[in-house]
């Protein structure tokens, strides 16, 4: 019979003969009270086990196998009882102690193997005030077992070598307690070798965690910092200027310590998910799991690339404002050094590296990217609800109607709306494009039929002054522009048009009845 059966069938003689004892007893309370104190003693005994370190408290004691007393049992029920019942009772009574004293010579057996096994006793505790003096002064934070004084709970108290640890390893002994294992698909190697001690101190240290240094930051970079003597593959610079606040708070913000789900010891997909975890919450920005994911217009580098957001920010620190991991016109040029397809309708974006290479007047945000913002200035690199991923709305037509584009016009951004609204003005304040006192800008672009932005200036750079263009294109044809610039003023020919000529000291037309009628 299996020790198991054993114990049921022990339960279920204890229940039925503490039934009938109960039922036929006038002093009802106290025959439950002592049940219950032997029931309990059992299951402790046989639930529990003994303790790892201190002495069992299941055993059972002859004056409570007398208390499970069938024949008593009987007496107390009188002479109603028939003599097949008697017999019936008597036989119980010899199971049930039979049943009782194997249950009891088992937990005795068992409670002697474990104590062989984990060597379990009684810890003699230390005084604090009476360890070793190279404890002290005592720090912040005391391993439990340390704080109690209770060294033998991990070493050996006695023998040739005093002080040893009473497990073959260290990785061992601290699995005793703390049952986190190495379960995940990524482990952090230390924790995987067992070198526990790498990071923790085994008694007492200044910082939460028993760590081995002043914080978790600390700790980490004393392996992972580069320039190390471990010659650590993963190294990580938290010398820039501009600093991801979660990597300067914790590294564990960001990375499980010992075992991970996921690559580099991440919380969570490391390319995007855990990036919005904190994104999509921030009170002073939008929320960007929802802005990616709806917006009309979507940036390739977050939607398509391998790496998502670490093909542009480096998680931990950088020189580069926004922690982008090169200044930001040349981390935009890391992808358009060629000619990228188009996410929005398929057609090849031109190669903007070679662009702004032959053209060396560029526009003012991508020369100054520190004060203007770069490319940034005009695109949203997260996506944009607006065509070319833009920050505000534009066109990509010839004639446009300036006054009803308003303030979301991209250009009115940097532009003040006046340069194109002022018909008159005297000096350049307002623009340098003007012939005399007219304003040409306005002459261009206010009427129905006015000329976009785009037609005569390009967006990023040109070789001449203004950003003019070299061509402007009307009807899918090409046509040269032929600007020639002035110390005062300069010309034009588009297409098949005269030669237009102005000049900001001697007006060289007569254009002012032409300005006032509109």
């Amino acid at each position: 019979m299996k020790i198991k059966d054993i114990v049921f069938l022990t339960v279920f003689l204890i229940v039925a003969g503490a039934g009938l004892y109960i039922v036929t007893t006038v002093d009802v309370v106290k025959k439950i009270e002592r049940t219950e104190s032997i029931f309990k003693s059992i299951l402790f005994g046989i639930k529990e086990g003994p303790h790892e370190y201190f002495p069992t408290h299941a055993e059972i004691s002859e004056e409570e196998l007398k208390e499970v007393n069938v024949t008593k049992i009987a007496e107390e029920i009188g002479k109603g009882i028939t003599v097949k019942k008697k017999e019936k009772l008597f036989e119980i009574r010899k199971k049930t102690q039979e049943a009782l004293e194997i249950t009891k010579q088992k937990l005795e057996e068992e409670i002697k193997l474990k104590h062989t096994k984990t060597n379990a006793r009684v810890a003699k505790l230390m005084k604090l005030e009476d360890l070793p003096q190279k404890f002290k002064p005592l720090k912040k934070v005391l391993h439990p077992p340390f704080k109690m004084g209770a060294c033998e709970l991990c070493h050996v108290s006695a023998g040739a070598k005093p002080g040893k640890l009473i497990t073959k390893n260290i990785e061992e002994l601290c699995y005793k307690c703390h049952k986190v294992r190495y379960s995940k698909k990524y482990n952090h190697k230390p924790v995987k070798q067992g070198r526990c001690l790498d990071c923790h101190d085994p008694h007492q240290s200044n910082a939460k965690n028993l760590l081995k240094a002043e914080s978790v930051n600390n700790l980490c970079l004393k392996c992972h910092e580069p320039g190390n003597k471990r010659k650590i593959k993963v190294t990580v610079n938290m010398n820039g200027a501009f600093k991801h606040k979660p990597a300067e708070k914790s590294c564990v913000e960001c990375h499980e310590p010992h075992s991970a789900s996921f690559k580099k010891l991440l919380k969570d997909d490391g390319k995007m998910n855990l990036c919005l975890d904190c994104h999509s919450k921030l009170e002073k920005h939008v929320d960007m799991q929802k802005w990616i994911k709806e917006v009309k217009y979507k940036h390739g580098a977050i939607t398509d690339s391998k790496n998502k957001c670490l093909e542009c920010h480096d998680p931990h620190s950088t020189n580069h404002k926004g922690i982008l991991r090169k200044q930001q016109v040349k981390m935009c040029l890391t992808c358009h050094n060629k000619e990228v397809k188009s996410d929005e309708d398929g057609y090849l974006l031109m190669n903007m590296a070679e662009h702004l290479k032959q053209n060396p007047n560029w526009h003012k945000p991508i020369k100054d990217v520190r004060k203007e913002g770069g490319c940034a200035a005009c695109h949203n690199p997260h996506g944009s609800n607006h065509f070319s991923i833009l920050r505000r709305s534009y066109t990509t037509d010839f004639y446009t109607d300036l006054k009803k584009k308003g303030k979301d016009f991209i250009c009115f951004k940097c532009h003040k709306p006046e340069k194109f609204s002022t018909k008159l003005t005297e000096n350049d304040k307002i623009t340098k494009f003007r012939d005399g006192d007219v304003n040409l800008h306005y002459l261009h672009v206010a009427s129905k039929k006015g000329r976009a932005c785009r037609v005569c200036h390009d967006e990023h750079a040109s070789k001449y002054p203004h950003l003019i263009r070299r061509y402007t294109e009307f009807g899918g044809i090409k046509f040269p522009m032929r600007y020639v610039g002035t110390k005062s003023g300069g010309s034009c020919q588009p297409a098949c048009h005269k030669k237009y000529e102005y000049d900001r000291v001697e007006q060289k037309n007569k254009l002012s009845e032409e300005v006032f009628k509109k």
